[in-house]
């Protein structure tokens, strides 16, 4: 299992075997693609998980995601496609910083929940799908464990 995974579209893409990325301006996301014998130029912009590659005058639009994002977005869309109550629970132990919603309030899918702070970096945690908030277990300052209840969508 590859430590990431590479998106165009929603189609996954699998490396050229063989062939790697130069940069030779980190900074200004120049470089090059390799095979050792051909050297193709690229321009590579972005961050996070949104990319853009500029090859031979087409531009691309790429995603690339980590392990666990990759899983967090398989559960997101996984979540989504049942009906009824949807429990959305903690993906990692941390501290919850901040609570975007309150009881009552209409979500659209992707919509910020909530944020968890672990390992020193701030996750935000999102509506799997569209729904109104019925529950909210957590509160801002609260420290939870793996699968602990967050919010529950209807």
């Amino acid at each position: 299992m590859t430590d990431r995974e590479v998106r165009i579209g929603d189609e996954r893409v699998i490396p050229a075997e063989g062939w790697r990325l130069e940069l030779s301006d980190r900074a200004r996301g120049i470089g090059q693609l390799t095979d050792g014998r051909i050297r193709v130029p690229v321009l590579v912009e972005g961050a996070g998980t949104d990319w853009a590659v500029t090859l031979r005058g087409r531009r691309v639009p790429v995603t690339v995601r980590s392990w666990r994002e990759r899983i967090l977005a398989e559960a997101e869309t996984a979540a989504a496609e049942h009906s009824g109550p949807v429990e959305v629970k903690a993906t990692l132990p941390g501290l919850v910083v901040a609570v975007a919603v309150a009881v009552g309030d209409e979500v659209a899918e992707g919509a910020a929940l909530l944020t968890v702070e672990a390992m020193k970096m701030q996750n935000e945690v999102r509506a799997p799908r569209a729904g109104r908030v019925v529950h909210i277990a957590v509160a801002a300052g609260q420290a939870v464990a793996t699968g602990a209840s967050l919010v529950r969508l209807e």
